[in-house]
C-alpha cells in the first residue's frame, strides 16, 4: 500500500484522455445538482452514484472528519465490503462504523492528506488484522482519497474493486480531481444551509421578540390603565372612559351618578398594623366593588384609599341603595388574622347629574363637576361622624373637615 505519488506511474495520452472525458462527465453531472433542495446526506449519496455511474467501480463509500474520527456518511448499496479501513465492516453499508484518523488505509488518506493505494488488499499489512474467516472479503484492490477544501481534510472517498491491482494511473488523477470538485460543493452546501439555518434562527429569534414585545407591550397597557394593587381600573381610565360615558348618558338624556367612597381610619390602619394589612384591606374593597358592580357601570381605584363608581342610567334612589349594599358587605368582611374582630367601615360621598342638567362645556366638564361634589359630600361624612353616605346639597363647599 502506497500513496499515488509514489507507485502510480503517469498516464498516458490515451489513458489520460479517457480519463480527463470520463471526469469531466461525471464533475458535469456532480455540479448539476441544487444544491439548494438537497440534503447533506442527499449531495453524498449521489456523488457516489454518479461515480459508480462513470466509471467501472464496484464500490465507493465516503467518511466525513468529525472531531478527529471519519464517520460514515454514504456509501453505495454493496459499499465496504472490502473493509477499506483495515476492519471488517459487514456485507454492507454500516453508517454506524467510526475510524479514528491513522487507523487503516482510510485513516492514512485523512492524516496525510494525499491519496492512498492498497494494490492488493488481502496481502496488505492493514488487512492481515482482519479475523481469518473474513480475509476472503478482502480481496481486491482500493484507493482512499482525501476530500479537501483547500488544505482541509473534511473526509475520505473510497473506492473498491475485487480485482487485485484493478486502478489504472488516470484511476487516481479522475478521482483526486472528483474528491476535490466534491469537497468544494459539499462545503459550499454546508455554508448554504449553514447560512439558512441561521436565517431562520433569527427569523424564529425575531418572531418570539415580537411576542415578547406584544405581551410586554399589552402588560403595559393594562397597567396604564389597571391598578395593580386591587386589579380594577386606575385613575387614568377612569377619567377617560367616564367622559364617555357621561358623552352617551347626555346624548339620550338619561340620569348619572356618582358615589366617592374612602376607608375610614386608613391611616390607623396602616400604622398600627402595617401597610402588608393596609393592602389586604385594599383589595376586600375592590373584590365587594367588583361583585356590586353592574353590566355598564364603572369602578375605579383612584389613588390610596379612595374608589370611585360611576353608574349611567341611575338616580338618586338607584345610587343610595348601591350605596347601602356597598357599607354593609364591607361592615361584614372577614379581614382575617389580627383584623378578624375589627369592623371595617367606607365613608360615602354621593351626587347625581339629572337630565336636564348636563352643562354646556362638555362630557370632561361634567365628570369632574360630578367628582368635586361627591368629593364635599363625603367630607361630610367624615365630618359627621364617619361610616356614612350622603348626597351633595349646595351649601356643602364651606365645610371642612379630614378623610382619616
Amino acid at each position: 500500500m502506497a500513496s499515488l505519488h509514489q507507485d502510480v506511474p503517469s498516464p498516458g495520452f490515451s489513458e489520460g484522455f479517457v480519463g480527463l472525458v470520463d471526469a469531466l462527465s461525471a464533475i458535469r453531472e456532480l455540479s448539476d445538482i441544487d444544491l439548494d433542495k438537497v440534503s447533506q446526506q442527499q449531495l453524498l449519496q449521489a456523488a457516489l452514484e454518479i461515480l459508480v455511474r462513470h466509471q467501472d467501480l464496484e464500490n465507493c463509500s465516503l467518511f466525513l472528519l468529525q472531531n478527529d474520527r471519519l464517520v460514515c456518511a454514504a456509501g453505495t448499496d454493496a459499499a465496504a465490503q472490502l473493509g477499506p479501513s483495515g476492519r471488517p465492516v459487514g456485507t454492507g453499508l454500516d453508517r454506524s462504523v467510526t475510524f479514528v484518523v491513522g487507523e487503516g488505509v482510510m485513516g492514512l488518506a485523512a492524516r496525510s492528506g494525499e491519496l492512498q493505494y492498497c494494490r492488493d488488499c488481502r496481502h496488505d499489512e492493514y488487512f492481515r488484522l482482519l479475523p481469518e474467516e473474513r480475509r476472503a472479503e478482502q480481496e481486491g484492490s482500493l484507493m482512499s482519497v482525501p476530500v479537501k477544501i483547500g488544505d482541509r481534510v473534511l473526509g475520505v472517498l473510497n473506492v473498491s474493486h475485487s480485482s487485485v491491482d484493478f486502478f489504472e494511473p488516470w484511476h487516481g488523477h479522475f478521482l483526486s480531481l472528483f474528491a476535490n470538485c466534491l469537497g468544494r460543493f459539499y462545503h459550499t452546501h454546508r455554508l448554504l444551509h449553514d447560512l439558512d439555518s441561521m436565517v431562520r434562527e433569527r427569523a424564529s429569534e425575531l418572531e418570539q421578540a415580537l411576542i415578547e414585545s406584544e405581551d410586554l407591550r399589552h402588560r403595559y397597557q393594562r397597567l396604564s390603565t389597571t391598578d395593580e394593587l386591587t386589579g380594577l381600573h386606575n385613575r387614568r381610565y377612569f377619567f377617560a372612559e367616564g367622559e364617555s360615558m357621561l358623552a352617551r348618558s347626555s346624548r339620550y338624556r338619561l340620569p348619572v351618578s356618582l358615589l366617592l367612597l374612602d376607608v375610614d381610619y386608613f391611616k390607623r390602619i396602616n400604622d398600627r398594623w402595617g401597610h402588608s394589612v393596609g393592602d389586604r384591606v385594599l383589595r376586600v374593597i375592590a373584590g365587594v366593588l367588583r361583585e356590586e358592580v353592574r353590566s355598564g357601570d364603572l369602578v375605579a381605584r383612584l389613588g390610596g384609599e379612595e374608589f370611585v363608581m360611576l353608574l349611567p342610567n341611575t338616580g338618586p334612589v338607584g345610587a343610595d341603595l348601591m350605596a347601602k349594599r356597598i357599607q354593609e358587605r364591607i361592615g361584614h368582611s372577614d379581614l382575617g388574622g389580627e383584623m378578624k374582630e375589627v369592623a371595617l367601615t367606607v365613608s360615602i360621598g354621593m351626587t347625581t347629574l339629572s337630565e336636564s342638567g348636563f352643562g354646556d362645556d362638555g362630557p370632561a366638564a361634567d365628570l369632574n363637576h360630578l367628582y368635586r361634589q361627591a368629593d364635599i359630600a363625603m367630607y361630610r361624612c367624615k365630618r359627621e361622624g364617619r361610616n356614612r353616605r350622603m348626597f351633595y346639597t349646595p351649601g356643602m363647599e364651606d365645610d371642612s373637615g379630614t378623610r382619616d
